[in-house]
């Protein structure tokens, strides 16, 4: 038991935020211990750990409570003020470690965390009540729901992690959970930790009060043992999860394409790549044309071209007219047919859209993203083209800048579900003629290597702008992560008289 025998820090230090009046240690210490009635804290538990108090005069009645912390040879140095009236805080001294720490047992291979003062009363009144002598602490300044931990609980992990178990007995709110799971992560490394989920009570000290310490026991006893984020054991592994096929990719309209690919799917980035004037953002709307032909939803997130001038594209390839004759001359097609591409392709929300034009962020275009997939519930998103995403950073490194977009945008992949079809650039290869039909390789990508690598696939396009066959187009697969098979793909074939860029033959592909 715990007994103020006066050894207290000589600090010569006053609180002057009190309400009342400043405050000095050897005040504070002069102050009686007496029980809580009110929380049915024992006058044992009191004496344990140290609680002294303010009594209103007027009614006898506690007015405050001092819960005191100590150095490490011992001494208060410290007490933190908890006002019962409005459950205001406010501290006397330099309190520092944690609550509780002082009357723990050194040799003890268990402890038990929680949030706040009251709570390790609480704890320790129901470990009392079933002959249970367990170390009991408290994080000094409570949680909070970032997460972050103070400096005084940083301090103190080293002798948590002296126990081999951990039980971390936080609050059922947001901020408890987030806070024990930063601890679980600090702490897991070192030791085992168990977090603990209560149901239906905030708190120890609420199940304390109710009288529920056959429901504290139970929680405590059937905590979960906390993994690090992404660390799954082998034992763990579902053998049904792993017998489950993956979803098939949307077909292709190219053949060989599709049979190199086994065609497009969702949860994947599949970066477009080709030179400047190829057909990258032509090629990129055939493939948003037929995706939603098939029943699914694309959003068009293209930054070079005002949204409108976007849409009538797609009208003019659902009627097989090029862009630029519907454009200047609307009325081309009858009105009738107009109607109908905008209801079958808008109207119905296949399409979405992006009326911006210029650059952007990427932490904006990632909140897009996430709201075109998680609220409109979009199958694929298509960005023409990364380099206006990275014009908009306020850094002048492309080459991290392009890193960080395709770390964004594989965490939408993956937190979504829906699959991102990127156009990057090609960057400035001496020996190399793109625009003249060169091949295309992934070191010819703009920026650093991180497009390539996180990127599931990657497609290019090769063209001769200049030559005789300058209407012709190469698909070539670069990289192909799910299958392996990379290399020439289908050709195509831009037609003047539709606008189109459709498969010029059928190639065969022995894979």
């Amino acid at each position: 038991m715990f007994v103020d025998d006066g050894k207290v820090a000589q600090v010569n230090q006053t609180y002057s935020g009190d309400r009342n009046a400043a405050l000095s240690l050897s005040v504070v210490n002069s102050y009686p211990i007496r029980p809580y009635p009110a929380r049915k804290i024992s006058q044992a538990t009191v004496d344990r750990y140290g609680v002294r108090c303010e009594v209103d005069t007027a009614t006898g009645d506690l007015a405050s409570l001092y819960y005191p912390y100590h150095s490490e040879d011992g001494l208060v140095i410290g007490y933190k003020k908890r006002v019962l009236g409005d459950k205001a805080f406010s501290v006397v001294g330099k309190p520092k470690g944690l609550f509780g720490q002082k009357v723990c047992k050194s040799n003890a291979k268990f402890v038990i965390v929680v949030e706040g003062e009251q709570d390790v009363l609480a704890a320790w009144e129901m470990l009392q009540s079933k002959g249970k002598d367990y170390n009991v602490v408290s994080i000094p300044n409570g949680a909070n729901e970032e997460g972050v931990l103070d400096k005084q609980t940083l301090s103190a992990l080293e002798w948590i992690a002296s126990h081999s178990g951990v039980c971390l007995a936080l609050d059922a709110d947001k901020p408890g959970r987030s806070t024990a799971k930063a601890l679980a992560e600090a702490l897991v490394s070192q030791t085992e930790v168990k977090i603990t989920n209560f149901l239906g009570r905030k708190d120890s000290a609420d199940y304390w009060e109710a009288g529920d310490t056959v429901g504290w026991f139970k929680a405590i006893n059937g905590s979960t043992i906390y993994r690090p984020e992404a660390v799954v054991e082998g034992c763990d592994i579902d053998i049904e999860v792993l017998m489950t096929p993956k979803e098939p990719g949307i077909a292709l309209p190219y053949q060989k394409l599709q049979r190199m690919t086994w065609g497009l799917r969702k949860g994947e980035i599949t970066l477009l790549t080709a030179g400047s004037g190829i057909g990258k953002s032509t090629w990129v709307r055939e493939i948003a044309l037929d995706i939603v032909s098939r029943g699914y939803k694309v959003a068009m997130i293209a930054l070079e071209t005002q949204m409108e001038d976007v849409a009538r594209m797609f009208v003019a390839m659902d009627n097989n007219i090029p862009g630029h004759r519907l454009m200047f001359s609307p009325h081309c097609i009858p009105r009738e047919q107009y109607v109908r591409s905008v209801e079958r392709l808008f109207k119905s929300n296949a399409m979405h859209f992006f009326k911006h034009w210029g650059s952007i962020s990427a932490p904006v275009l990632r909140q897009k993203m996430h709201y075109y997939a998680k609220v409109l519930g979009v199958d694929f998103i298509i960005l023409d083209h990364v380099s206006m995403v990275v014009a908009g950073s306020d850094t002048s490194d492309e080459r991290k800048d392009i890193d960080m977009l395709f770390e964004g945008m594989t965490q939408v992949v993956n937190e979504t579900g829906v699959g991102i079809l990127p156009i990057i650039h090609l960057k400035r290869v001496q020996g190399k003629k793109f625009n003249k039909g060169d091949e295309v390789e992934l070191t010819d990508l703009r920026g650093s290597a991180g497009a390539e690598q996180m990127s599931f696939n990657v497609w290019a396009l090769e063209r001769n702008q200049q030559g005789e066959t300058k209407d012709i187009v190469k698909i070539r697969v670069l990289k192909n992560r799910l299958l392996g098979f990379t290399g020439e793909a289908d050709t195509l074939r831009y037609d003047h008289g539709t606008g189109r860029l459709l498969p010029h033959t059928i190639e065969e592909f022995d894979g």
